[in-house]
């Protein structure tokens, strides 16, 4: 089946990353070009013998509104059986190719008086969507090749230095640079189609184990497996079931050098989330999307179960709410029981969450969440919201907030369920001091500078509940990394970083970081 990728005008280059040509990317960026003035055209001069048609999901306020009607009179597309236009979904190979198909017919009808200007306009679209259909076409007699080498994945490699402008963290208030340090990460996926809506998925990933990176036990964490089927069981929608085989959540611990130098300290307690031992089942009841899953959360080293996680999502879309254009409203329940006969036997814990996230607007993105757990501070809540160009100056801006009572993480080590408090700007856990809460705020901003080059800014601060920053709380961090990202090539990515961070509790404060980072993915 061909591949899916979503078709706006602001993420061509990620329509490069899915495996579409160069050329078939760049005839689409003129086409939307000649499409803004052929479009209006049509609506001003062809026959429009489509009616109006209203669309529950879309706002009479939405920003593009008008003009998915204009290209529903126009016959171009049309909506779902239900009346919704489902306008967030992405758009296949095969439905772009539809699309052109019928916008090359609309394009070909009567004009009338349309001046030779316009005409000149009409016939380079022609030409266009002939050529792009020639390439769409190209693309669709690849399955055989695809299904012959189905691998995807990424493979980063990076030099870090540290210490370069701070003190040495062996011997405080020495300046010492260290390093350099040289890892690398490979992400492959094996994939195959079964037929029947069924496929199997077997996933490598080296995490911190690249050269002199991590001690884990690669050979018993390289490897995850996931099989999917669709299984019809006389509910509205076909029951999904999916299998999963692998290490679980993997926590990196970032270990001094021969010298007892930390070229990485702020690269301590980074998460890889890699699937668990489990089996889930989703289907959909009316309106909401549900999910029941049992998952191993942590086994023995016999390969006795340990910890049992018992999961129930539901998950109900919204065409608008309020202020927000289209809303996910979610609800979740997650059980953890450690086994009896575990030593230590016991304990067990119950984790609610309620959220939701939003779209306000054309580029303004929100979620909220709420988690409980036991006791009195067990209580979790976060916020985030992410401005995408809106002063159309090619700045984003992400902003998170989070704070963690005490006992949200009622046994964090035996259950494993550090994760539930999710993690930070920099993929890290989001940890308390022993007894207390933690408050977490992270900021982001990407300023594009040309087509190929951006300036990221990232921040993350870790606060005492009361939002108290001092060295007699544990929790207490501030890391602050500013960089250039470089789009060398399609699919290759350039990164120069520099991190600081500072923990007023540690013994040699403030450390820092230099990476230079190369990427590709395939």
């Amino acid at each position: 089946m061909g591949q899916a990728f979503s078709f706006t005008k602001n993420n061509l280059g990620d329509i490069l990353t899915q495996g579409v040509g160069r050329s078939v990317v760049l005839k689409i960026h003129r086409l939307y070009r000649l499409m803004s003035v052929i479009l209006l055209l049509l609506v001003l001069y062809a026959g429009c013998s489509m009616a109006e048609q209203d669309f529950r999901d879309i706002p009479s306020r939405h920003w593009a509104g008008d003009s998915v009607n204009d290209l529903v009179k126009l016959g171009i597309t049309q909506g779902y059986p239900d009346g919704t236009f489902r306008g967030s979904n992405n758009i296949s190979r095969y439905e772009t190719a539809m699309f052109m198909a019928k916008l090359s017919e609309a394009v070909s009808g009567p004009t009338g008086d349309v001046d030779m200007a316009i005409e000149q306009l009409k016939k380079d679209l022609r030409a266009e969507i002939r050529e792009l259909r020639a390439e769409i076409a190209q693309l669709k007699k690849r399955p055989e090749e695809i299904e012959e080498r189905p691998i995807s994945g990424s493979y980063m490699t990076r030099m870090m230095f540290g210490n370069l402008l701070t003190g040495n963290t062996a011997t405080p208030g020495i300046v010492g640079p260290v390093g350099p340090k040289v890892n690398y990460r490979l992400k492959t996926t094996f994939a195959k189609s079964l037929g029947q809506g069924a496929n199997v998925k077997v996933n490598v990933d080296t995490m911190d184990a690249g050269f002199n990176g991590g001690q884990g036990d690669l050979s018993t964490k390289i490897l995850d497996i996931e099989g999917n089927m669709k299984v019809s069981m006389g509910f509205e929608s076909p029951v999904d079931v999916k299998v999963t085989v692998g290490p679980g959540t993997v926590i990196h611990t970032e270990e001094a050098d021969s010298n007892g130098n930390y070229i990485a300290r702020s690269e301590n307690n980074f998460v890889y989330e890699r699937p668990y031992n489990g089996i889930s089942f989703s289907t959909k009841f009316g309106a909401i999307d549900t999910l029941f899953g049992y998952f191993a959360r942590k086994m023995a080293n016999t390969g006795e179960i340990d910890v049992n996680q018992f999961k129930l999502l539901g998950k109900w879309y919204i065409p608008m709410l309020f202020i927000a254009d289209e809303v996910n409203l979610y609800a979740g329940l997650d059980y953890l029981t450690r086994q009896p006969q575990s030593t230590p036997p016991g304990p067990s814990d119950t984790k609610i969450t309620l959220g939701f996230d939003a779209l306000g607007g054309k580029n303004i993105k929100y979620d909220l969440v709420f988690g409980f757990g036991q006791g009195s501070d067990g209580m979790m809540g976060g916020l985030g919201v992410t401005l995408q160009d809106i002063w159309e100056t090619g700045t984003i801006i992400s902003f998170k907030y989070k704070a963690v009572g005490s006992t949200f993480l009622y046994e964090p080590a035996q259950l494993d369920e550090y994760l539930f408090a999710g993690t930070d700007n920099f993929g890290r856990l989001v940890l308390a001091a022993s007894g207390e809460g933690v408050v977490d705020v992270g900021l982001e901003v990407t300023q594009v500078l040309s087509e190929t080059i951006n300036l990221v800014s990232r921040t993350d601060m870790r606060l005492a509940p009361g939002h108290v920053y001092d060295s007699a709380h544990a929790q207490c961090a501030l890391t602050t990394e500013l960089g250039l990202v470089y789009d060398v090539a399609p699919n290759t990515i350039l990164q120069g970083l520099y991190r600081v961070e500072t923990i007023p509790s540690a013994a040699d404060q403030t450390t820092d970081l230099l990476q230079m980072v190369l990427s590709f993915t395939f």
